[in-house]
């Protein structure tokens, strides 16, 4: 129990460090609300994929931001995009127990989502 309040503790001041903004929680929030109800997720499941989607969209912004200063180029900033995406990914599928051709409609789905909210 120790050991999970510490991780939601150390992703909250992660999170506030980097100046995460509502709309970037809301993303995270939707996205494992809807893997809960669709994968049956547990509590600790739950905590999980929250510390790892939030770590693969703060990693985005990162991303971006070194885009943006210059820092990175455009084709750099593919190839690292590819690479959050394929550490989320696999544990994703672990975490679930699903394969990628099992989930790929669900992640096609909340991307959609994920846009318009």
């Amino acid at each position: 129990m120790k050991k999970i309040f510490l991780t939601l503790l150390l992703v909250v001041a992660f999170t506030t460090t980097y100046g995460q903004n509502k709309w970037q929680e809301k993303q995270i929030n939707h996205f494992v609300k809807a893997a809960q109800t669709e994968y049956n997720l547990n509590d600790d499941q739950v905590k999980e994929l929250t510390k790892f989607r939030t770590e693969m969209v703060l990693s985005y912004s990162s991303l971006q931001k070194k885009v943006k200063s210059g820092e990175i180029t455009g084709d750099q900033r593919k190839q690292k995009g590819k690479e959050i995406s394929k550490t989320f990914n696999r544990k994703f599928i672990k975490l679930t127990g699903k394969s990628y051709k099992d989930l790929a409609p669900f992640m096609n789905k909340l991307r959609k989502e994920i846009k318009n909210l």
